[in-house]
Parts: C-alpha cells; structure tokens; sequence
C-alpha cells in the first residue's frame, strides 16, 4: 500500500478522533456509505474514481475541521508518490501580512489658520450652490405646471363602447392563435421519463439522445429522474444497487459485471452493451 495514502489517511483518522466522532457519525454527516468511509480510513483510495474520491475528502475534511486544500494536495502528491511537508502546504495557503509603516507630522499654526481659511471659502461656495439649486427647482415646478398640469387639463378622453372593445379582443386572439404541430406533439407523447433508485453509492455517466454528457453520483437510498426523446446510453459504476422504472414502468436489468455496466435504453427496455444479448422490460 502506499505510503503516503497511509499517512493521509491517519491524518484523517485522528483528527476524527479528536472532534469526539465516530465513522458511523461522519459517514452521516458527508452522506457518504460506511464502508467507503472505512476504506478510505485504511489508506485504500481506490474504490471510486478520482472524482468522486477528492469530493470525499473535501466534505470529510470539512467535517472533521482540517484545511480542504491541504488536504486535496495531500492526496493529489500521494498519487504521484512525492513527499510533501507541512511547512510546505501552509506556505500555500498562509499569506504573510505585512503592517503599514507611516510617520506622524506636526500641524504648524500657520497651516492650521490656512486650512480654516480654505474650509470657510468652500462652506460659502456650497451655500451659493444650494440657492441655485432651489431655484432651479422652482423654475422646473412652473414649467411642469404649465406644459403638463394646466395645457392638460382641457384634453377630453372620449371611452369606447364595450361591444366594440370585446369583439377586438376576440378577433386578436383568434389572430394569435397558433395551431399545434402533430409532429411536435408526437415527439413530446414519444418521451421518455427515467426514473432511477440506488440503496448504494454509485454514479453514472448519460448520454442523452447521441448528444449532450452529464456524469451523476447516487447517495445511498437515493432518487433522480432524467428525460431523453428516444435514448439514454450510460455507463453506471455499482451496477447491483440500481433500480430503473421508464415511463412509470419498472425495467428489468441484471448486470454482467459488479463495478461497471454499460447499457442503452429506449422505449423498448434496456441493452446490455457488455455482453450481445438483450434485456426487454
């Protein structure tokens, strides 16, 4: 085993130990299974992809009160088998702040009577402006009492009979109504609804329909539900803990091998791509 996950990993653990916490604790807290928690604090990082191993760690790290950076580059230096120190990471992550040096000078009386001098010209300044400024407000209050209150006071408003009012309404709707494409509705009656379960930890990688990619990762006794127009292809790590209903209907699979399957699956059921034959619902 290597020896810098054995040292990362009893950092791990004694930092649990001194918070008072026990792995079934933890493994509550990050929502992660027990037996992942358990392998990862023996110093075995290997039971998922790198992924999902540095998203572990950060929440682990987290509840447990360490740096999650230190730890990451911890983990990501034992991969590649190089030492790190402490000293070195803290480096890292410490700035050193430096205090700001200035030195005092005296006011003379002079300058003081010359700074009073100055504030008093400005003081004078600002009075003026206000003055200005108030009547520029009075002459903008009359010019909208003439253009807006008084020259709008002699505009009539002449109301439209109701029967006229309503069979324009009518005919704008009718105008905008637009009809429903058939080929819009059969694509749409056509959809599939997946809805998948897992009692265990296990993620997946879809492709939906030949085209977009989204990766997922299923907490134990967890749910999710994707839509597709014709198919979903994935590839599922943990494949015995996955339960699949499509279109409200359950999906019978049965994988070949225990940590990965890849399967496609469309309106007819699913296909095993590991093996040729086919699964049908």
């Amino acid at each position: 085993m290597n020896a810098m996950f054995q040292q990362l990993a009893e950092e791990l653990v004694k930092a649990r130990e001194e918070i008072r916490l026990t792995p079934e604790q933890v493994a509550v807290k990050i929502k992660m299974d027990l037996k992942f928690l358990l392998k990862m604090e023996s110093g075995d990082f290997s039971f998922l992809e790198d992924l999902y191993i540095k998203s572990f760690l950060r929440e682990y790290a987290k509840c447990v009160g360490l740096l999650e950076h230190t730890v990451l580059q911890k983990y990501k230096f034992a991969k590649e088998g190089k030492p790190l120190e402490e000293q070195q990471l803290e480096k890292e992550t410490v700035k050193e702040i430096h205090p700001i040096s200035f030195s005092p000078k005296l006011i003379t009386d002079d300058q003081l009577q010359k700074t009073y001098t100055h504030v008093k010209k400005i003081s004078f300044t600002t009075k003026q402006l206000i003055s200005i400024g108030a009547g520029a407000l009075f002459v903008l209050f009359i010019l909208i009492y003439w253009f807006v209150i008084k020259q709008g006071a002699d505009v009539i408003v002449t109301e439209r009979p109701y029967e006229e009012s309503i069979q324009e309404n009518k005919e704008r709707y009718e105008e905008d109504t637009v009809p429903v494409d058939s080929s819009l509705a059969s694509a749409v009656s056509d959809s599939l609804v997946l809805t998948i379960s897992s009692k265990d930890s296990s993620w997946l990688k879809v492709i939906f329909d030949n085209g977009s990619l989204k990766e997922y990762f299923l907490y134990p006794n967890s749910t999710i539900e994707i839509k597709a127009l014709a198919k979903f292809s994935m590839t599922i790590g943990n494949p015995g803990a996955v339960k699949f209903i499509l279109n409200n209907h359950p999906l019978e699979f049965k994988p070949v091998m225990t940590r990965r399957a890849i399967i496609e699956i469309t309106k007819d059921g699913i296909t095993n791509l590991d093996q040729p034959q086919t699964q049908k619902q």
